[in-house]
C-alpha cells in the first residue's frame, strides 16, 4: 500500500456550494481542516456565484445592479466569517468568491492555484441522482487536472 507523501498536498481547494449554511461544524469544512493540518496545506476556499444576468424587463437595471453587489457582499462575509475560524484552527486559508460559469470556473482557480487536491462536499440522495450524477461533479471529474475528493454532506 503506498503512502500519501505530504508534498503532494501543499495546495487544497475547498468548493463552498452553499455559502450561507456552512460552518467551521459542516462536512467539507472539517475535511479540508484536518487535511490541510495534516499536511500543513495553503488552502482556498471558494464559492462561485453565478454569472450577471440580464434584469428582467420591468426592473430598473440600477436596481438590480445593487441587489446583485449587495448579495455578493453578503456571500463574501460569509467566507471570511468561515476563513476566520479556519485561521483560529491554525489553518492557512485564503477565501475566494468568483462570479462565472461553476465547472469552468473551479477547474481555472484549481489550475491557477496550483491545487493539489480539490473538495467538494457531495449531497446524499436516492438511486436515480446517483445514476445521473449531478452536472458539477461530472463536469469536475471530467476536466479537473487534479484529484477530486468528495465528502459527504446529510440534508436534513
Amino acid at each position: 500500500m503506498s503512502q500519501i507523501r505530504p508534498s503532494l498536498m501543499k495546495n487544497i481547494l475547498t468548493t463552498i456550494k452553499e455559502i450561507e449554511t456552512t460552518t467551521i461544524s459542516s462536512p467539507v469544512v472539517v475535511r479540508t481542516i484536518q487535511l490541510a493540518a495534516a499536511f500543513s496545506s495553503k488552502t482556498h476556499i471558494i464559492h462561485v456565484a453565478p454569472p450577471e444576468r440580464e434584469p428582467i424587463y420591468n426592473v430598473d437595471r440600477d436596481l438590480f445592479k445593487a441587489e446583485i453587489i449587495s448579495g455578493l457582499r453578503e456571500k463574501q462575509s460569509y467566507l471570511e466569517n468561515v476563513a476566520a475560524q479556519m485561521r483560529a484552527a491554525t489553518i492557512d486559508v485564503t477565501p475566494l468568491l468568483e462570479r462565472g460559469p461553476i465547472i469552468k470556473t473551479i477547474i481555472r482557480e484549481a489550475d491557477r492555484l496550483s491545487s493539489d487536491l480539490i473538495i467538494i462536499g457531495r449531497d446524499k440522495h436516492g438511486p436515480l441522482f446517483k445514476a445521473l450524477m449531478d452536472h458539477t461533479d461530472k463536469g469536475l471529474l471530467a476536466k479537473s487536472n487534479c484529484p477530486i475528493m468528495f465528502v459527504p454532506v446529510w440534508r436534513s
